[in-house]
Formats: structure tokens, sequence, C-alpha cells
């Protein structure tokens, strides 16, 4: 192997450079058995995206973007697996139009049953037991997510198998565990990458049918599947989005999409091993919808700028009202809201969403307050004025209202 290898996977516009790093490509081209790449020692006209050079004993430094300030060294398996953090970023900067989220995703019957990310709830173990019944992988880490032509939202399979945390939780059984541990994947203390399993090839493509949120509890417990709100799933959803090209306008109206077209539920449960046999067969997992955006919303809808001037502060003595071309986003108990730019994604309170609507017209500050304290009574009129004032200056620096440009009367007059 030449000192200087390029990889190119699908998907992504610029490689990934191996700098005296042959010992890696093996492990990690069985750490990805299904997401297709290109080997070439020529030097590509895009730069790597991320480059791993081979160190001093047995480690690799890691170098993202050419940024030298921030290299990192790992062993073999962590190397990979900092790699196919920022291959999700990657594959983000190639497909500006795709959404992303950090979660699992596993083929149930011709749809992909989605498990968003959540801290140390299991998820991958989980996605493995699945795999281990025979169920196909089609990420345990990020799942992109694409609009196609008839407006069906699909997730997209990349090819990487999915990872174990170990040691494995003591709870699963020794078959579980023998069969783990007899797979070929790379691993070292803290990580299993497991390539012998039902795992899609990249780039294959799946409609999406149902979202499940994971609670994974310390005490045994017997897995059920329960009934979600769609404001927990959606709020799920919108915290494991991280597809920052696309405009966060069209990542609510996605995700509405997703939870008002799919089946939103909760999984309970203490065991991966016992959860996985409970959803293998699950009826409510055997003819699932299609999640489809609406026809009223552009897919590929970009942010007008990223780095925009600030606006200018709050100022209690002008007039306020929404700014126009706002997305919004209301179930019974949540309100999501995204600017005109773009640029994020704000939930607001009780409190705030009851000051938005005052908003509709042009209003001031007291006479938000006013209002406020008139409606609720038994809430102290200082604290009231002190939440609405921190409302508006959150509402400023989102960019979701701005003053009211008052004329000047005698010019009004004259004309």
């Amino acid at each position: 192997m030449p000192e200087a290898t390029y990889l190119h996977f699908a998907g992504l516009k610029a490689p990934v450079l191996l700098d005296r790093a042959e010992s890696l490509l093996p492990l990690l081209l069985n750490a990805l058995p299904k997401w297709p790449v290109e080997i070439r020692t020529i030097t590509p006209m895009i730069p790597a995206f991320i480059s791993i050079t081979g160190a001093e004993n047995g480690l690799f430094e890691v170098v993202v973007n050419g940024d030298q300030s921030e290299h990192r060294k790992w062993n073999a398996v962590n190397a990979i697996c900092d790699l196919l953090a920022e291959m999700a970023w990657e594959q983000i900067r190639s497909r500006p139009d795709i959404l992303c989220v950090h979660g699992a995703a596993v083929a149930f019957a011709g749809r992909l049953v989605l498990f968003p990310n959540s801290k140390r709830a299991g998820k991958s173990t989980l996605t493995c037991a699945l795999a281990r019944l025979g169920q196909t992988v089609f990420t345990d880490d990020f799942l992109p997510i694409e609009v196609s032509q008839d407006r069906v939202l699909s997730g997209i399979a990349n090819g990487a198998a999915p990872r174990l945390r170990l040691p494995i939780p003591s709870e699963f059984t020794d078959g579980f565990k023998a069969w783990a541990m007899a797979d070929p994947g790379p691993s070292n203390r803290q990580y299993k990458f497991l390539s012998n399993l039902p795992l899609s090839s990249g780039g294959v493509s799946l409609p999406l049918g149902a979202i499940v949120t994971l609670e994974r509890q310390d005490l045994p417990t017997q897995p059920r599947l329960e009934p979600v709100e769609r404001s927990a799933a959606m709020e799920s959803m919108i915290v494991q989005n991280f597809a920052r090209s696309v405009h966060a306008g069209v990542i609510l109206k996605s995700i509405e999409a997703l939870t008002a077209s799919l089946p939103c539920f909760r999984l309970v449960y203490h065991s991966g091993e016992m959860a996985a046999a409970y959803l293998h067969n699950h009826d409510l997992l055997a003819d699932l919808p299609v999640a489809k955006l609406s026809a009223q919303v552009a897919p590929r809808l970009a942010p007008q700028d990223l780095h925009p001037a600030m606006p200018d502060p709050f100022d209690s003595a002008h007039i306020y009202v929404q700014r126009p071309h706002f997305t919004e986003i209301k179930t019974h108990d949540a309100h999501f809201m995204a600017d005109e730019a773009g640029l994020a994604i704000h939930r607001l309170n009780p409190g705030s969403s009851a000051i938005w609507r005052l908003l509709a017209e042009p209003v001031s500050y007291d006479e938000i307050v006013e209002v406020i304290c008139a409606a609720f009574p038994d809430i102290q009129q200082h604290q009231i004025a002190a939440d609405t004032l921190l409302a508006m200056q959150q509402f400023v620096q989102a960019r979701l209202i701005e003053p009211v440009v008052m004329r000047d009367p005698i010019q009004a007059v004259a004309q």
C-alpha cells in the first residue's frame, strides 16, 4: 500500500486520506462492509475532508478538514468511530437537500422503523439484537432522509456495520454474547463492529414507516410498545436532526409529515435482546404506512445566509410585530417555530406561545404585560414582566419579531 491512499466513498464528494496507515485499511473495510468505495493513489482535485495518519505505538492521528489545531490520536477502532462521525457530516455537505437524524433504522416488512437517538437508550444493542433475528439493518448511528419525486420520505442506508458498546449487558444470553464476539468485525475494549449480519447495501432507500422512541429501564421489566404523543416524537426528531444545510422550516415540515403520517411509539424495556424478540413479530410493525411530504413544502429550500448580521437588541420602548414568512408547527401540547432564513428551530413554552399570539398585531411590551396580567391575576406582575421581557428578547434574537417602523406624523399629514 502506498504511503498516501485516497478512499472515495459513494455519496461523499470529498475523499478520505490514509497516510502511512496501511494497517487500518482492512479493519476499516470490515467495519464498512457495504459502503461502496474506490481506493486510489492519485491526488484528487477535491481535498480530503479527513486524514488519518499512522503514528507511534499503533495509534492513528486524525485531522478533520486540514485543521491541524484539532488533531486527535486514537487506536484503530476509535479512529474508525471518529471517521464514521465525520462521514455523516460530509454526507450532508455532499447532499445539502437531505435531512439527517441521529438514530438507528431497521427494516420491518418493507418499511423503515426509526429509533431516534437517546443517550444510553441502547439503540445500537437493540439494532444488533434485531439483526440476529434476521431484520435488515440500515444504520445504528445516523440516517439520511430524502424526498422522492412522489414526495415519499425514505431513509438511505450507508453500509456501515452496527457497533456494540462493550461489555455486552449482563442480561443478554450467553448465546447472543458468543454470536457477537465470534463476528469478524474489528473491536477493542470499548466497541465491537458486527459485520456479518443482515445489512443493507449503501445507497439503498426504503420508505419510513414508524418512529419508536426508546425508554430503557434500569430494573428488569417486560418490554411494551405503547403509543406516544406526536409532540414527544417531534421533539425527539428535532433534537436529533443535524442537517443544517436544509432550511429549518423544511425540517419542521418534514418532521411534521413524519409524525403526522406515521405511527409513533415508545418502547419501554430493560433487555435489548428481549425487546428485539418482542418487536420481531409485533403486529403493530407488520403493516406500516408510508411517510409523505405535503405538496406545499419545498424539500430543497436552503438558508439564505448562515451568518447573518445580529438584529438590533430588544427595546421596550418600541412596538413589535411578528416577522413574515415564518414556519409554525403546533400540536396540542407543543409549539415549534422557524424564522424566514431557516437558521434554527425554536420550541415555545405556553407563556411564550401566548405572547407570540399577541404579536400577530403590532403591540408594545407594556401592552403585552397588561394583557397577561389580566389573564393571570394570581401571578405577580413583576414575574410576568420579567418573563415577557425575556421572551421578547429571545424572539428578537431568533428573528421572529421586528420593530414596527412608525411613520413621521408630520410627513404623513403632508402626504
